[in-house]
């Protein structure tokens, strides 16, 4: 009976291209929550994807590896599911392409017919990879803080403002976790928030970013729940959320939202 259960659960191993595994599901649900119209989006943004475990086979049967990067606009109608994109990608491992601009085509056309929107595709050797190397944020941390804590559930009443001088700050943490509303797993990961406005509460906005602790929500939706947030408790004249997401199963996210029409970070952290 134990084997028949866990033989229920396994998720099957697909190693054939099968795009029918992308899964995708609305932005607009979770968007109308936090009272944002898809038609008067008050940010601009993009979701970036690094994925380190894609491997396909040439025209030969040789093994290719590549890191993928996917950029996806948060103008798109949908999110591409995680666990759902690991799975297609794992249907790349046995097939075979003639070209590397082969497997950029067909990622960017299954990526987007998932995202209803134009998705962003490059592959990066393992040599570019290493060149690249660990980033760092740069900035405030406020990790150094010495803060009591006994909140853990989402909780924006820890925004504050508390100076009237206009300030231009960079400010980041390390410590947030939030869950993962499928599979209850820990997401953890770097935010990097940068504002132009009257002086927010260093040890309130740290607070405020632990109380994500036990707070169920997909990573994209996190970042557009903390800006909105910000937003309504500090009103700054501009502001950018950035956040590093630890790679999980192979992949990471790191959503960016901003006033500023500008392109995300192109950082890899310590932990991805």
């Amino acid at each position: 009976m134990a084997e028949e259960k866990a033989q229920k659960g396994k998720t099957e191993h697909i190693t054939t291209y099968r795009p029918s595994l992308l899964s995708s599901m609305p932005r607009k649900t979770q968007r109308e929550t936090l009272g944002i119209t898809e038609d008067a989006l008050p940010f601009r943004g993009v979701d970036v994807w690094n994925a380190f475990e894609l491997t396909w086979l040439n025209a030969r049967g040789r093994p290719e590896v590549a890191v993928a990067r996917f950029e996806i606009s948060a103008k798109s109608p949908n999110l591409i599911e995680s666990k759902s994109l690991k799975l297609y990608l794992g249907s790349y491992s046995q097939t075979k392409f003639g070209h590397r601009s082969e497997v950029i085509s067909t990622l960017e056309t299954d990526l987007s017919l998932s995202a209803q929107a134009p998705v962003g595709v490059s592959l990066l050797s393992p040599e570019q990879v290493h060149q690249n190397g660990i980033g760092t944020l740069l900035g405030t941390n406020l990790d150094a803080l010495n803060v009591d804590m006994d909140q853990y559930f989402w909780d924006p009443g820890h925004l504050e403002v508390v100076s009237a001088t206009i300030l231009r700050e960079s400010l980041y943490t390390h410590l947030f976790k939030s869950m993962c509303p499928l599979t209850g797993q820990p997401d953890l990961a770097s935010v990097h928030i940068q504002y132009n406005g009257r002086g927010i509460d260093h040890e309130g906005l740290l607070r405020y970013l632990v109380s994500y602790r036990s707070h169920a929500e997909f990573a994209e939706q996190v970042v557009e729940r903390i800006f909105v947030d910000i937003m309504n408790r500090c009103a700054p004249d501009r502001l950018t959320v950035q956040a590093y997401f630890n790679r999980r199963g192979g992949l990471d996210i790191n959503p960016m939202r901003s006033h500023e029409d500008k392109p995300p970070a192109d950082i890899r952290l310590w932990r991805q």
